[in-house]
């Protein structure tokens, strides 16, 4: 029974569970969804860092805390971030990377980095 690649459309004959035409389709297959999965992560990495770079800069400017609209302004992205944690009482925390901030009920972020020297 004759089945198609679906990679190249082709059709070809094997063995039942052979899925492809050949070692060169199945590897163009698994790349393109690789490099599709890849491209999410580079997007998420990317607005990753610049939130780490927003951050670190308020920082080295002598601001831990700033409006979160100011922040917001600057392109900072509130929604992206690489952890959380509540702890009650009190605001929620995120992470972007080694940077810790907070949101209080007044609209203020209040920032730290474990790795944040005034000399950087």
């Amino acid at each position: 029974m004759a089945r198609l690649c679906p990679q190249c459309g082709a059709s070809f004959q094997g063995r039942s569970d052979k899925r492809f035409c050949s070692d060169s389709c199945r590897c163009d297959f698994h790349n393109q969804q690789r490099r599709a999965q890849e491209k999410e992560l580079r997007t998420v990495n990317r607005i990753l860092a610049a939130n780490w770079r927003l951050l670190l800069q308020q920082l080295r400017l002598g601001r831990p805390d700033i409006p979160a609209a100011e922040l917001a302004a600057q392109d900072f992205n509130f929604a992206v971030y690489t952890a959380s944690r509540r702890r009650f009482p009190g605001p929620r925390t995120y992470w972007c990377y080694d940077c810790a901030y907070t949101v209080d009920r007044a609209g203020i972020v209040h920032i730290s980095c474990s790795g944040y020297r005034n000399n950087v």
